[in-house]
């Protein structure tokens, strides 16, 4: 279902995942379809839109989730967007995940540095350790969020009460257990 007016969203609606213009966004979908929730996937250019956004923002009432997926590009493209995420970032209704350039806008809003990764990977597996197990993920990127400009450890996960966001593809083939990742989104729209 595509949004393209305030009128076609559905009070029934449980995630939206925000397409940024990369075919892994029907991936997501396809990987939450699994959990029989209604899931909504629309452009970026809509659900930031004046049109849109501020209608979105009022018609919440229960708990949800906004996903910003991954692109391609720079996250500085999307400076435009910073004030309505920090939005969906402070509202207790929404749980916010990021995904590859979804966790680099989210560094950016917050104040994180964006550079090149030293381990730039588009398709390769790398290991991590995420609630205390070791997993292998999918990683596609060449830019990686870091604390700072003279930080040498790009961060591949940040957690917040409401939130998460991953630099690899949580919903990829090559990432091992692929609902660990998404389990507290789960619990929280539940």
């Amino acid at each position: 279902m595509k949004i393209t007016s305030p009128h076609s969203m559905s009070d029934k609606t449980k995630i939206y995942i925000i397409d940024f213009e990369d075919s892994f966004t029907f991936n997501i979908a396809t990987e939450l379809y699994a959990y029989e929730k209604e899931i909504v996937v629309v452009s970026h250019q809509d659900f930031f839109s004046v049109k849109i956004f501020p209608i979105f923002l009022q018609k919440i009432k229960t708990p949800i989730a906004v996903i910003l997926g991954p692109g391609p590009g720079n996250p500085e493209e999307y400076r435009e967007y910073f004030s309505n995420i920090k939005e969906l970032k402070s509202n207790s209704l929404i749980y916010l995940m990021g995904i590859c350039l979804g966790h680099q806008v989210l560094g950016l809003v917050d104040g994180l540095a964006i550079k090149p990764s030293q381990r730039p990977t588009h398709g390769g597996q790398v290991k991590i350790n995420f609630d205390n197990i070791n997993i292998l993920v999918q990683r596609y990127n060449s830019l990686a969020v870091f604390e700072s400009q003279r930080s040498l450890k790009e961060i591949q996960i940040r957690q917040w009460v409401r939130g998460v966001s991953y630099q690899f593809h949580p919903e990829s083939i090559g990432t091992e257990n692929r609902p660990l990742f998404f389990k507290d989104l789960l619990n929280f729209i539940h």
